[in-house]
């Protein structure tokens, strides 16, 4: 198992604390809400949505995140400012958990930041995502908004592979986090294909390894458009995305998709975090946090 050499950073948003050494907080589970197709979504330009489909997704996925010992975040996805900011505010008064402001691009994520500080969500709202053509009216938007946490997306034409990554977080990403004044970041390492999926993790080694952010991925693109699986049935494409989420052990948070599909994969990731946990604590002698699945699911 690893065990960083250098210190891992702690970024506490909301109820939830992400990064450190592997074992020492739980995993956090991500679920999507409001995504192409989402039942619950009837008009993605006014925000209107069906609130008895999201009650019963968002119970079930805490349900299991708290009969687990896990901890969780909503990926709330809008391609509208003012339809975001409705749907962010509506899944804040249902959970208490962080919740991602996901929206398609600049021109909708970033004022829908400034839509949930009149709000007064901002210390749980995180931006999703800062990326390579964040250009520079964004950064002094969210600058002048007091955007407190965001993700910084790893993705770009000439980073594919590990070190580019890391370049490109270096160079770019952390250098315009900064600039717009964000306290609390964590690292997207971009997934491009179920493939290609070993270059997450190797990026999560050398994030983790050389600057000690919390980092992790989000495969669900990836997992659930795989034709060749589906074949086998439902039960045998549950078991692949679960497969594939436990292959980011050393993942600090896991965007697993779907928000339905929770009680497919949670249960999964909390077997890895538990595994983590035991050998931190009983082989390393080191201090895990009071929440974690060891102490729940066995």
């Amino acid at each position: 198992m690893y065990n960083y050499d250098n210190e891992q950073k702690v970024m506490e948003i909301g109820n939830v604390k992400i990064g450190g050494q592997p074992g020492e907080n739980p995993i956090v589970a991500v679920g999507t809400v409001f995504y192409a197709k989402h039942a619950a979504l009837l008009d993605e330009k006014t925000g209107k949505i069906d609130k008895q489909i999201v009650e019963q997704e968002l119970n079930d996925f805490m349900n299991v995140i708290d009969e687990t010992g896990m901890q969780a975040i909503v990926d709330v996805v809008g391609g509208y400012p003012e339809a975001l900011v409705k749907e962010c505010i509506y899944v804040a008064d249902l959970v208490d958990c962080p919740f991602l402001v996901d929206g398609l691009n600049d021109t909708s994520r970033v004022p829908a930041m400034q839509g949930l500080k009149d709000a007064g969500l901002l210390d749980r709202a995180i931006l999703n995502s800062i990326d390579e053509n964040t250009n520079e009216e964004s950064i002094s938007s969210l600058k002048n908004t007091g955007v407190k946490n965001a993700v910084l997306l790893t993705f770009g034409n000439r980073a594919i592979f590990p070190k580019h990554k890391l370049k490109l977080l270096q160079e770019d990403l952390l250098p315009k986090a900064e600039k717009a004044g964000i306290e609390n970041v964590i690292v997207d390492t971009a997934v491009l294909d179920l493939p290609s999926l070993a270059i997450n993790v190797e990026t999560t080694r050398l994030v983790k390894n050389e600057l000690g952010l919390p980092t992790g991925f989000a495969p669900a693109n990836a997992i659930y458009g795989w034709d060749f699986v589906k074949k086998y049935g439902e039960a045998s494409r549950c078991g692949a995305i679960a497969s594939l989420m436990t292959y980011s052990a050393g993942s600090d948070f896991i965007l697993f998709g779907p928000v339905k599909f929770a009680k497919c994969v949670v249960p999964s990731i909390s077997l890895i975090c538990a595994i983590n946990s035991y050998y931190r604590k009983r082989i390393l002698r080191k201090q895990i946090s009071e929440k974690t699945p060891l102490n729940k699911i066995f």
